[in-house]
């Protein structure tokens, strides 16, 4: 399958390394790397991740790389997985799905329709 790393996956993505390169510019480096490897694994095994329990749909899943979540979305009929969100789950899950709520499910009808 194709995997695409959305728009806000990415800023996640540099936000985070950002974050951590203030505090240890090696770890950022290697969880950087780190997840861009569980991101590539998607391409060959799509369905390695498990079910995000916050969304009722079944074709969100997520996969956790130390302590962040990489949420992504798998197209069958695009043969396509897009990842979505890339965020620490030390952050208030409640509250980051309640503000990405339509957003998901936006997501979700765009590619089933």
């Amino acid at each position: 399958m194709k995997v695409i790393v959305t728009q806000r996956a990415k800023h996640n993505l540099l936000d985070l390394f950002d974050y951590h390169a203030n505090i240890s510019l090696n770890y950022a480096i290697r969880i950087d790397e780190k997840i861009r490897s569980y991101i590539e694994d998607l391409q060959y095994s799509p369905y390695i991740g498990k079910y995000v329990p916050e969304i009722s749909d079944k074709h969100y899943r997520e996969r956790i790389c130390e302590k962040f979540r990489i949420i992504y979305f798998v197209s069958e009929k695009e043969n396509t997985v897009f990842i979505r969100y890339i965020f620490s789950s030390r952050q208030d899950k409640k509250t980051f799905f309640e503000v990405h709520k339509s957003e998901i499910y936006n997501f979700f009808s765009q590619y089933l329709s």
